[in-house]
């Protein structure tokens, strides 16, 4: 058995905003694109639908951002059911198309895809938005490819952010 492990060093971005946590999460939603269900692309991938085409309808679901959305976990649901009366969600970002040209070189980088953004009302009436910056989550692949990619992920959760405050 082989074992390594080691620490990563991790850029960890917190932003709060005056924006309500609502009007947040609807610029997210105008933003971003859905990823539509994995059951629906493994369909027609098992059905043999040329490849080019699978992956033209990929990067069609990208929203303006040139990011999807895969999940929002609601972690305010949980907080409430306890007395702590909390708006927060998940979001779970990025791009398929995006994710493969790392794992392509580093299968290892796919734990970091898609990326996290948490999105949390706060007590004054802000909301506050917070994200590990990508280039340093992958920069422990020591990959020139991966650091390249990594860079464009920061420009576009950069760029992402800008329009949710």
């Amino acid at each position: 058995m082989d074992h390594t492990s080691r620490i990563v060093q991790v850029e960890h971005i917190r932003v709060w905003t005056g924006t309500p946590f609502a009007e947040v999460v609807r610029r997210i939603e105008a933003e971003t694109g859905v990823f539509a269900p994995v059951a629906a692309m493994r369909a027609r991938i098992e059905a043999k639908a040329p490849p080019g085409s699978v992956i033209e309808d990929i990067a069609a679901m990208a929203g303006r951002s040139g990011l999807m959305r895969f999940a929002a976990l609601d972690h305010g649901a949980i907080l409430r059911l306890q007395g702590k009366p909390t708006d927060a969600i998940r979001f779970l970002i990025g791009h398929p198309l995006t994710a493969s040209r790392m794992t392509k070189l580093q299968i290892g980088s796919g734990l970091y895809a898609p990326l996290s953004l948490l999105v949390a009302a706060d007590e004054r009436t802000g909301t506050v938005l917070e994200y590990d910056r990508p280039s340093t989550l992958l920069e422990q692949f020591e990959d020139p490819g991966v650091a390249q990619v990594a860079r464009e992920l920061d420009e576009k959760f950069a760029a992402l952010i800008d329009c949710l405050i």
